[in-house]
């Protein structure tokens, strides 16, 4: 008989004011550590002081994120080797806790702050290393608890910026069935379809549905979904395609340039449906939903390069990593 086994999360909460709830929900499944962490950040924990003084934590970190610098300075405070960390914030913070926790061997859950990027669940973390964004491959989370009002409290631009994440699944789909096609690629079905249909789940909205607890459960959702697709296939590869190739060239030509990965991600999205994928392209239909979303003037605020620059972006693409796409046919 032969079978597979996957890792997926033990505590997956989505509602509103669940926040307050971490002890009890920890406890009804049964998640029980010597120490319980939070690490955040001072300005979220001051926003959240009333939830934050009902729940019972041993310690508190407060970290700015995105750093690894920064990430190797709180393993050098953490000594309990049974203690559960908490990871309330952003990107940022979730990837460097991500860090800590997978060189440690520790474990962690996050409670997003906001839906930025599909750091909530995914075995990868962004951190900046001597100046320059870098990946490092990471454990998935034991848990996530998303508490809706927070999340809905959150600038509309990361918001948007989680929506553009997720939507280039798409984008990663074709890459994988062309690298498949061209040159015999495994491919994991299951993954695939996970990741195509978690890329589908925030299409039937509009912009006047962002702060609504349904939209936000379907992003929440589908950031999941998507992150469980990279762990099954135990690679990026379905949530990963030119798009993001394009989007880590960015942050390594033009760092002082670069926005939030969400919309650049977004951005490298259009640019290769519009320039790469003709006749088969999906630019149209991509710029109707990127229009409804008024998502266009966010990536058109952020993201201005010259001609020049965007063949230098394509360029430098090409060589990020060993992975076949679309550009690799430029």
């Amino acid at each position: 008989m032969y079978y597979k086994t996957i890792n997926i999360p033990i505590v997956l909460e989505i509602g509103e004011n669940i926040f307050v709830h971490l002890d009890d929900i920890l406890k009804k499944n049964h998640i029980y550590f010597k120490e319980k962490i939070l690490i955040t950040s001072l300005e979220l924990k001051d926003l959240y002081k009333t939830s934050v003084d009902k729940l019972s934590f041993d310690d508190i970190i407060f970290i700015k994120g995105g750093s690894y610098e920064e990430a190797q300075e709180v393993m050098k405070s953490i000594t309990n080797r049974d203690a559960l960390f908490v990871a309330f914030g952003g990107g940022s913070i979730i990837d460097a806790v991500k860090l800590v926790a997978n060189t440690l061997d520790l474990t962690y859950i996050t409670v997003p702050s906001t839906l930025s990027n599909d750091a909530i669940y995914s075995p990868i973390a962004r951190l900046v290393k001597d100046g320059k964004k870098q990946s490092f491959g990471v454990k998935a989370p034991l848990g996530i608890i998303a508490d809706v009002n927070i999340i809905k409290g959150s600038p509309k631009k990361l918001i948007l910026a989680g929506v553009g994440d997720l939507v280039s699944n798409a984008s990663a789909v074709k890459d994988w069935l062309l690298a498949h096609a061209d040159r015999g690629e495994s491919i994991n079905n299951f993954a695939l379809a996970l990741a195509s249909l978690s890329g589908n789940s925030v299409i039937p909205y509009t912009i006047d549905d962002i702060r609504t607890p349904r939209f936000i459960g379907d992003l929440a959702n589908g950031l999941v979904i998507s992150g469980l697709a990279m762990v099954l296939a135990n690679s990026s590869r379905p949530a990963s395609g030119a798009e993001h190739l394009i989007s880590h060239a960015i942050d390594d030509l033009f760092p002082e340039r670069a926005t939030l990965h969400g919309l650049q991600v977004a951005w490298g999205h259009l640019l290769v449906e519009r320039e790469f994928r003709q006749p088969e392209s999906d630019y149209e239909k991509l710029l109707v939903f990127f229009e409804r979303m008024k998502m266009l003037d966010e990536i058109e605020r952020d993201i201005t390069f010259s001609k020049e620059e965007v063949e230098q972006i394509i360029l430098r693409a090409k060589t990020i990593r060993d992975r076949y796409t679309i550009l690799s046919k430029v």
